[in-house]
């Protein structure tokens, strides 16, 4: 399969991509940044510098494609401080995509919602968690619009493919952590971890009682199988939960320093319930009874990141 990734050399972008490599599909990287540090040795990659706005150029990379995933975003933070400019890429770089993939004839086009989506867990009645796919879209209070974009662009998937056939599906991660983590949450945590790794100590400033992380690893497994699963298979859910840990700031700092031992995680900051309204207990069964469970829990991604960083 000949498969077109926008934002394709991000953290989760660049992982995807070498899972698909590895099965033997042919991709193509589609990226205002073009940024090939996180490619490793994919030097042969194709990557084509391009921005999802610019509608013309990016129907005329998805020409012969089977598969368009999309995951050039503005995260959730960004999006509340340039609510304008973060709102055009996440709304009208979607739509383009979409566009691009009906006027090129892609069948199929993998994106990224979220779990901002929902709201925290206090505010569902508690036999409702963890949260399945059909939980009530409250929207995370501290994410308002990067919330009510990403079920907007659920609502675009199902006009596109009821109305043009573009089989729209994609997934709704938890906050990710793991290497390559530039910009929000992934770049937060991955500040912390990094400091702690080398340099020794890492301040943790939000004490954050209850939040779902899960591992870069396993959201790239997750995009790498929706991009390639028989459509067949595909029955009546199109976006799927990642699942994730539930955890707190508290034990990520005890798990971080039992995996460096000798390093100091400390955690200050005002006590917090969740993370920005998002939920920690999120249900993972129906993507794992489509592609298979996670790989990693909250100790064994940390340590496959703390092994993966590079020498200084």
């Amino acid at each position: 399969m000949r498969i077109l990734i926008t934002g394709g050399t991000g953290a989760i972008g660049s992982l995807t991509t070498r899972k698909l490599i590895d099965d033997g599909h042919e991709v193509v990287l589609y990226d205002v940044a073009a940024d090939r540090r996180f490619l490793g040795a994919l030097d042969d990659v194709t990557l084509i510098e391009g921005d999802v706005l610019a509608g013309s150029e990016l129907r005329a990379a998805a020409e012969g494609a089977d598969v368009l995933v999309h995951l050039a975003y503005s995260l959730g933070e960004a999006t509340n401080l340039r609510p304008a400019e973060a709102s055009e890429l996440n709304v009208m770089g979607t739509v383009n995509a979409f566009e691009a993939a009906r006027a090129a004839g892609v069948p199929r086009l993998v994106t990224s919602s979220s779990v901002a989506i929902y709201g925290a867990d206090a505010r569902y009645p508690a036999a409702d968690l963890p949260l399945r796919e059909d939980a009530a879209p409250l929207i995370a209070d501290g994410m308002p619009l990067y919330g009510a974009g990403k079920l907007y662009l659920e609502k675009l998937a199902d006009r596109y493919r009821e109305q043009f056939g573009v089989l729209g599906l994609g997934l709704r991660p938890s906050p990710v952590y793991g290497l390559g983590g530039r910009r929000g949450v992934s770049g937060w945590l991955a500040g912390i971890v990094e400091s702690a790794v080398r340099e020794g100590a890492a301040v943790i400033d939000k004490d954050i009682h209850n939040l779902s992380l899960v591992y870069v690893d396993d959201v790239a497994t997750q995009f790498a199988a929706l991009a390639t699963i028989p459509a067949e298979r595909i029955q009546t859910r199109y976006f799927f939960n990642t699942g994730g840990s539930l955890t707190s700031m508290r034990e990520f700092a005890r798990t971080l320093e039992l995996i460096a031992p000798g390093c100091t995680v400390t955690v200050e900051g005002p006590s917090l319930p969740d993370l920005a309204g998002l939920p920690g207990s999120v249900d993972d069964a129906a993507i794992s009874a489509l592609v298979g469970p996670r790989t990693f829990d909250l100790e064994s991604g940390l340590r496959h990141w703390v092994a993966s960083l590079p020498a200084q």
